[in-house]
């Protein structure tokens, strides 16, 4: 669900540039059979977001069982940022959701890892123009 050449452009940015271990997973052919004939948005942003979840979360446990040694993953850091918020949750007043984000409204609400934020409160002139990065973090 990445755009053309995305995963290999946060590869090589992460992995080979910032050193970082990361791990990219193919996941495509579930995710669009999760999606065959839905055709509500709304149920589409709630598909993927809990899909990726799904995915990540197996993910992790195959890491955690590969690399004891390193500690459990407990964490998943994403991009979220504030216009995502705005337009995904009615906070007060009569303002009401415009479309609900996957990193947002789409999340499982029984997911195992803790959630981190640091750019949600950010608009996106704050960040680099075309992504969407998620990371693991290991305690």
């Amino acid at each position: 669900m990445l755009r053309l050449d995305e995963a290999a452009q946060v590869n090589v940015m992460l992995n080979k540039d910032l050193g970082v271990n990361l791990t990219i997973v193919d996941a495509s052919e579930l995710f669009l059979s999760r999606l065959e004939d839905v055709e509500d948005p709304e149920q589409k942003r709630r598909i993927i977001g809990n899909t990726f979840i799904n995915v990540f979360e197996e993910e992790a446990t195959k890491l955690d069982m590969a690399e004891a040694d390193k500690g459990k993953i407990e964490w998943l850091l994403q991009g979220t940022l504030y216009p995502d918020v705005i337009e995904s949750i009615s906070f007060k007043g009569p303002s009401a959701t415009i479309k609900t984000h996957h990193n947002v409204g789409g999340l499982l609400e029984d997911m195992r890892l803790k959630l981190i934020e640091p750019l949600r409160e950010l608009f996106k002139g704050g960040r680099r123009a075309g992504t969407s990065n998620r990371l693991a973090g290991r305690h």
